[in-house]
């Protein structure tokens, strides 16, 4: 049995928490963790032994932590109630306003304002924040630190940044695609200041927590860029090499090269090294609709997906003497929705992923029919039918949400499809244009627009089996039979979406536009949104999909395929045809 089976739910920054079951650590026991982690606990350190009042009474900021801290005693204590391990993730540098403006000649950028790894008294406040948590909350177990983003909705007194020095590393599929793979194939791209800032990090973080204060220490690698410490083993080692192993000491590393994508190779880094590791799953896919529809992803990532290259899952490493254990994110992850009220899907990969950690000899398939029987009550016969369109669901978002004969380019080392999908958000020819710049140059449209087809033909076949299954009575088969048919929807929109943009570029390349196909491909994207957005009148539904693009809180909506849609509507003079009614 492996040492740690974590899970964190992982709110969106700056919106409510989510209602799930696993905040209960019942749950978590009952499914066969023995961890959970939580977050912000070092948002309510008060610095008091440095002498600065970072809290005054009667300040918003003091109301603020009056408010925020019963709830992270009553978290710790609850999970301690039923025996499990506590752990808190904290994103570094993230400090109250207050102290930040005490000390920001001895700690600060005088230029940019940036809080400064090399300036001396910025690890003297960090080590100051692990004495004082240490102190208040001896029953915690450890940390899990993060360096590279610093989200701050949630903690509106304090302010950060991440403190590895950073290049290049704008989120565009650009910058991804073409920079990155050119530098990944033919060079260096980190710079040697960044693995002294890392290694200098650790091993002050390492001394601190591991030693001084004898608490475990899970430091995350965590990144996107296949150039950097997350994924390039190159500079793994460069960094973990200098740094000297402790039992308290273990290094969290995503299962997936890049972030949770598919056409994503295994990360390379995992098993070797000097250090132990423990392996980041997300059970709420966040690039493959949270849960909204079907979504089975713990056979890919048990025995390898069948797109890889090398298929290689946990069952190959979870043996290896440097393997801990597995940290799990059962819900969360990125941003916004969609939203679901029923956790069917999350629940399962949660399910089956804890109890093979716990016990590797017992297989994939065996851990997922007793889900099936033991938590949902199908017979035999319709357990065999749920299989079949939980395995027909991967294929069916592979072919749906990913373009083959692109991300085959790509090695899988590289962003897939420059990240067109993400969240609840729907990009169009902005963020598909390098792809489709490709598929047009290699007389490859067609081979796209067959694959989105295909997806649309197997989500079928996914409603059409949620629909014979004989559910038990409960909330399970409402929900899975609206969530399929969420998904063949949902995919008719994509494939439909694609076939505008593909005519569009054919038209935009030729000069001409074959006007019987774009009039054709728009109405049945209007039509396909027509009846999408019928789901939501059914008790239970996942919030919808929206046509506009990703942008973050507070950012104007980015133009998505909706927008798409309206430009090659207006290039083509369709007449007739109109786009009134795009949905928003």
């Amino acid at each position: 049995m492996s040492a740690f089976i974590l899970d964190m739910v992982h709110h969106n920054p700056g919106e409510p928490p989510f209602q799930s079951r696993f905040l209960d650590p019942a749950h978590l026991v009952d499914y066969g963790f023995n961890g959970q982690v939580f977050k912000h606990i070092n948002c309510i350190a008060t610095f008091e032994k440095l002498g600065v009042d970072v809290f005054p009474a009667g300040t918003p900021e003091r109301k603020w932590l009056d408010e925020f801290t019963p709830g992270i005693e009553q978290q710790i204590a609850a999970a301690k109630a039923k025996g499990l391990t506590v752990f808190y993730h904290i994103d570094l540098f993230v400090l109250p306003k207050r102290l930040v403006d005490h000390f920001r000649e001895e700690i600060c950028d005088p230029v940019s304002g940036r809080i400064l790894l090399e300036r001396p008294m910025t690890l003297e406040i960090h080590r100051a924040l692990f004495a004082e948590l240490v102190e208040r909350f001896p029953e915690v177990d450890g940390y899990i630190i993060r360096v590279g983003e610093t989200y701050l909705f949630d903690t509106p007194h304090h302010v950060g940044n991440g403190p590895i020095p950073r290049i290049g590393d704008a989120w565009s599929p650009t910058y991804l695609y073409e920079e990155t793979l050119a530098k990944t194939q033919g060079g260096q791209v980190w710079t040697s200041a960044q693995v002294e800032a890392y290694v200098e990090l650790i091993g002050f973080l390492r001394d601190e927590i591991c030693v001084i204060h004898d608490r475990m220490l899970f430091f995350r690698t965590w990144d996107i860029f296949p150039d950097k410490f997350h994924a390039r083993l190159d500079h793994y080692l460069e960094v973990t090499d200098q740094i000297e192993p402790h039992a308290n000491l273990v290094f969290s590393v995503k299962h997936t090269a890049l972030d949770f994508w598919r056409h994503v190779k295994f990360n390379e880094c995992l098993t070797r090294g000097r250090h132990r590791q423990i392996i980041e799953v997300q059970c709420q896919r966040e690039y493959e609709g949270k849960g909204a529809y079907p979504n089975y992803v713990m056979d890919g990532v048990i025995n390898g997906f069948e797109e890889n290259a090398i298929k290689k899952g946990l069952g190959e490493v979870l043996d290896d003497p440097l393997i801990v254990g597995v940290y799990a994110w059962s819900r969360g992850g990125g941003w916004y929705g969609p939203y679901i009220s029923n956790e069917l899907w999350p629940d399962l990969n949660a399910f089956v992923l804890a109890r093979f950690v716990k016990d590797p000899s017992r297989s994939e398939e065996e851990i997922f029919h007793e889900y099936a029987v033991g938590k949902i009550g199908l017979t035999a016969a319709d357990a065999r039918r749920f299989r079949q369109l939980c395995l027909l669901s991967a294929t069916a978002i592979l072919k749906g949400r990913h373009c083959e004969v692109f991300d085959r380019e790509l090695d899988e080392a590289v962003l897939p499809t420059a990240c067109w999908m993400r969240d609840d958000r729907l990009g169009g020819r902005e963020q598909l244009g390098l792809v489709l710049d490709y598929l047009s140059k290699n007389d490859l449209l067609v081979h796209a627009l067959t694959e989105k087809a295909e997806a649309v033909a197997i989500w079928r076949q996914i409603a059409d089996l949620a629909n014979t299954i004989d559910w038990p009575e409960g909330p399970a088969g409402g929900f899975a039979r609206i969530s399929a048919e969420y998904g063949r929807l949902l995919f008719e929109i994509i494939h439909h979406g694609w076939r505008v943009l593909i005519a569009g570029q054919r038209g935009e390349n030729a000069g001409d536009y074959d006007s019987k196909e774009l009039a054709d491909a728009i109405f049945c994207y209007l039509e396909s949104w027509q009846d999408y957005r019928l789901l939501a009148a059914h008790h239970g539904c996942p919030s919808l999909y929206r046509g506009d693009y990703f942008s973050l809180p507070g950012a104007p909506a980015a133009p998505g395929l909706n927008e798409s849609v309206s430009h090659y509507k207006r290039l083509s003079l369709l007449g007739k045809t109109s786009l009134n009614q795009l949905p928003k």
